[in-house]
């Protein structure tokens, strides 16, 4: 592959990784406003996010399997084209239930592309070069997830939020043309014959992989720290902009607040990195732990002395996503390595399949424990630390294993 052409392909890659995230966030700030266009509660508002990951679960699951029957190129066009479409649909939507019918579609459309990006670099390169490509864009994947809420919230401010859906659909629609132009039919070529393999893909050893991988207690073990990190990421996500518009805070003032976190976890993540290479597995998730532990104490400490100031909400949950960066990249490795290969496949899509649903059931739910009350929003994101470190201590430290090393994938 020619320099540019590796380049255009790395910028793809990074697009596609990165649109699901950037949809998931770039309307945070323009909740409020949102909740009074349609004339409903917080919690109705908040179903949207909900169902957002409820389809991205659906599209890990069933879109590795359709892209190895169909080929990459198809879904890819299919995803994307749908993404677009519902993108703009959103932003027409003139009843909350036609909004939410349509977030549904954005996300199994937006879906294709974090699940089809890794299954287009495993097509191109080896395990080696695949690390490269992959240490090259997650950081960038990271930062989508800062950038989404401050564009969103300039944008809300000036147009409305209306404007950040036509926003992400012309995201979608730059995908989607950088697809045309740079995948090729060649991309499909590991493709499986369906004659050959569909016994395997679609039948009972299919049933069997997942059966294997979801009692495999050690896979579960880290699987459930990625859960709760990502579970803790995500409703402080849906309730925060509620806290702060309580506050007296507004959508563009907003999308400042969440710089700090994408920011955190990519320190957290480089600096995994560099651990990883002189200390085990073992250890770098328990300097993640720590971290993540201290910045959920320090939520609950602050939420109910400093009242009313953001910052004291802001600081640890910056904290909490530092240790974020250490532990998802090193337990999901972990999971990953912890199950037979030829299951591997499996246990990639069943991961970040139960790391959107038990996310979608924490989003749901925090809206309506907490109603915008900074103080039970602390105490939300306490307990779900707390299940992390019990998942880490009693599946992990305290269970007779062999010693876990790393790979070449964290």
């Amino acid at each position: 592959m020619s320099k540019r052409n590796y380049y255009f392909f790395i910028v793809l890659i990074t697009l596609m990784s990165s649109v699901s995230v950037f949809a998931t966030d770039i309307y945070l700030p323009a909740l409020p406003d949102m909740a009074v266009y349609f004339n409903c509660s917080q919690t109705e508002i908040q179903m949207s996010f909900t169902v957002f990951l409820v389809g991205l679960a659906s599209a890990q699951l069933i879109v590795g399997i359709l892209s190895d029957r169909f080929g990459r190129r198809k879904i890819v066009f299919g995803g994307f084209a749908l993404f677009t479409i519902a993108s703009v649909l959103c932003a027409y939507a003139d009843t909350l239930s036609h909004f939410i019918l349509f977030r549904i579609l954005q996300a199994v459309g937006g879906g294709v592309g974090s699940v089809t990006s890794r299954a287009l670099v495993a097509d191109r390169y080896n395990r080696e070069e695949s690390v490269k490509v992959f240490s090259t864009i997650f950081p960038i994947i990271g930062l989508s997830g800062a950038m989404g809420p401050f564009v969103g919230g300039y944008l809300t401010y000036f147009w409305g939020w209306q404007s950040t859906f036509l926003f992400i659909a012309g995201f979608g629609l730059v995908i989607l043309l950088c697809a045309v132009f740079n995948l090729k039919n060649k991309d499909s070529k590991r493709a499986v014959d369906i004659e050959q393999h569909s016994p395997k893909i679609l039948g009972f050893q299919k049933v069997q992989g997942y059966l294997d991988v979801l009692f495999n207690l050690e896979f579960l073990g880290y699987a459930f720290i990625v859960c709760a990190g990502f579970c803790v990421f995500r409703s402080y996500s849906v309730e925060s902009p509620f806290v702060f518009n309580g506050q007296g805070y507004s959508a563009e003032e907003m999308g400042h607040f969440y710089i700090a976190l994408s920011l955190a976890y990519i320190v957290g993540n480089l600096s995994a990195k560099k651990l990883i290479a002189k200390m085990t597995v073992e250890k770098v998730l328990r300097i993640g732990f720590l971290l993540f532990v201290l910045g959920g104490a320090c939520m609950v400490g602050g939420a109910a002395i400093f009242i009313g100031n953001p910052y004291a909400l802001i600081i640890p949950m910056s904290v909490v996503t530092l240790g974020n960066g250490f532990l998802f990249p090193v337990a999901s490795a972990s999971a990953m390595t912890a199950v037979r290969s030829e299951f591997a496949g499996t246990a990639s899509g069943l991961m970040g399949a139960i790391q959107c649903l038990t996310a979608a059931f924490c989003s749901h739910w925090i809206g309506k424990f907490c109603q915008g009350e900074a103080v039970f929003m602390s105490l939300f994101i306490g307990a779900l630390v707390l299940l992390g470190l019990c998942s880490f201590l009693l599946l992990i430290v305290y269970k007779p294993r062999a010693q876990v090393t790393a790979t070449e994938d964290v």
